[in-house]
């Protein structure tokens, strides 16, 4: 659909689900997971962005999102 811009995703992509037992702890099992559009697991694999831009503690206490801004120019740039 469009251009991935920020850094790359968790490796771990996999999604539990609790089940409680009468002694009241619990055990988890994978429910589902994450693919491609093509089928690919994208577990331990990650999705690496079309343009890389991280966001920093600097960023944070002075209130930017570099991500946001590079994905706006991008949008913008589209628009021309």
């Amino acid at each position: 659909l469009g251009k991935i811009i920020g850094t790359e995703s968790y490796r771990w992509i996999i999604f539990t689900s609790a089940k409680g037992l009468v002694d009241g702890s619990s055990y988890r099992l994978p429910s589902w997971g994450c693919y491609t559009m093509d089928g690919q697991d994208l577990e331990k694999e990650g999705v690496k962005p079309d343009i890389f831009v991280k966001n920093t503690f600097e960023d944070r206490l002075a209130n930017r999102d570099p991500q946001i801004e590079r994905a706006v120019a991008e949008i913008l740039k589209q628009l021309k």
